[in-house]
Order: structure tokens, then sequence, then C-alpha cells
């Protein structure tokens, strides 16, 4: 079995309230103070149903190198909150692009935030304040596809810790939620 990232998201209404539930967890840590972080996405023409993610990341403490993703979905669908993932460091991510740009891709979005990370147990807890959106929440986890929907649970489970209503929950990326406002 392929190991996956399974992730869940909720918007921020009381960024205060949040600090201080992620202040009483025990065994909390700091992983990343906030950094700015920029995702461009591509995609190529034959792949209309999103299959395979090409992500370039631009951390803006180190503007040399950057991280260069692939995620494919999960077999099975699960709207946008279980991917295989590969990531790799490179160099002169400008020379990538502009290859990645000659070979038939195109820019298909681009989400340009700042990002916390804490680490909680075996999540990884991000707070996102992303240009044009605003403020979430993303925890995450890795498993495999038999693990999706207990994953999934355990991660909703440790959102009602931290006061987010089920409700409130988005199974959605951050590139389709800026995708969808784009279209609107």
């Amino acid at each position: 079995m392929n190991n996956m990232e399974i992730e869940l998201r909720a918007k921020i209404n009381d960024l205060k309230f949040l600090e201080k539930k992620l202040s009483q967890l025990e065994n909390i840590y700091e992983t990343k103070s906030q950094e700015r972080q920029v995702d461009t996405y591509f995609k190529h023409e034959n792949d209309k149903d999103r299959k395979l993610i090409i992500r370039i990341r631009k951390n803006y403490k180190n503007k040399n190198t950057a991280i260069l993703t692939f995620k494919s979905k999960a077999p099975k669908k699960q709207d946008d909150i279980a991917w295989q993932d590969f990531d790799t460091e490179i160099i002169n991510p400008d020379k990538l692009e502009n290859l990645l740009l000659d070979s038939g891709y195109d820019y298909y979005c681009l989400i340009d935030k700042v990002r916390q990370s804490f680490e909680y147990k075996k999540f990884e807890i991000n707070i996102d304040n992303i240009r044009d959106l605003g403020q979430f929440i993303e925890v995450e986890k890795n498993g495999n596809e038999k693990e999706i929907v207990k994953i999934k649970s355990e991660i909703l489970d440790l959102l009602k810790l931290l006061g987010i209503n089920e409700n409130n929950v988005i199974n959605k990326g951050y590139v389709q939620l800026v995708i969808n406002k784009i279209n609107k």
C-alpha cells in the first residue's frame, strides 16, 4: 500500500480562540514559525480529471531552493482529502517552471500563503493565511488507502477538540477553493 497524505481543512472564524485551544494540547510543538510559501500548480491539457498534480513550492526564507511535489489522487473518490505524494528539493525552480511550460504544461493555480506549522502526536497542523481566501486550519496525517476513513475520523475528532464544528470542515483542497472563487 502506498503512503498517502490524508488531510482536512476548515475556515478559521476566531484565530485567538484556536490558538488558545492549540496551546492547551499536551505535547504539541511548533515545527515552523510563520513563513511565506508560494505554491504554483501546473496541469497538462491531457489530464482533464486532475489525476496528477505538479506543484512547485517556493519558501521565501530561502529563495534559491524550492520543493517539487507530484501528487496523485487516491484510487477511490475521496474528494480532495487523500493523495499519494512525492516531494523533492530543487534548486533554481524558475528553470524547472520554464521547462514545464515548454513541455505542454500550463499554469493552473497560484496559492500565496503564510503558514505556521505544528506537530501533535502523528498529525501535522497548519495555520494558513491564504491571500484572497482567508485563514484556515489544515490537519493531515499519513496513512495508506485502507486507513483513509479511519484517519479522516481521527482528524475530525482533533478538529472537534480544537473547537471546530464538523459542519465547517471543507473536503476540498486549497486549489479547488481558489479555482471556485475565480470561476464565480
